[in-house]
């Protein structure tokens, strides 16, 4: 994750873009989005490619009890300490994402849509729909 913070990835000006999709075929779409727009790739990429999903360690029955955010958390501190940590790094950068929806129009349950699916193994089904579920919740 340094590696991103030194190839300058995260800096707060950058969030500010506007996230925009593509239009297929034309050409004329900002090439400030398109960078923005493969970095968030490269990173939910990343996490997709992990060994175990970052929330595999979790059971999808005690994520779909999840009926708050207190009851989230809760269950989150399950989580293996690498996983923690993960999980704690994406967190951030997710709030870090939101906190500049003025200007680039993402709000926590849009940003919760784009990463969660990509925070379990794709073996993991009931789990993935647990995690989902509990987007509700956000």
């Amino acid at each position: 994750m340094e590696v991103l913070q030194q190839q300058g990835f995260l800096l707060n000006s950058k969030l500010k873009s506007p996230v925009v999709s593509p239009v297929p075929g034309r050409r004329d779409f900002p090439n400030k989005c398109r960078k923005q727009q493969r970095r968030g790739s490269l990173i939910k990429a990343w996490f997709r490619e992990l060994p175990c999903g970052v929330l595999d360690g979790l059971s999808p029955e005690e994520v779909l009890e999840c009926n708050t955010e207190e009851e989230c958390c809760e269950v989150v501190k399950q989580l293996k300490t690498a996983e923690t940590a993960l999980m704690n790094w994406v967190v951030d950068l997710m709030a870090d994402v939101v906190e500049q929806e003025e200007f680039n129009k993402i709000n926590a349950r849009n940003i919760a849509m784009v990463f969660a699916p990509n925070m379990t193994q794709p073996s993991s089904e009931g789990l993935r729909f647990g995690v989902l579920k509990v987007l509700s919740i956000v």
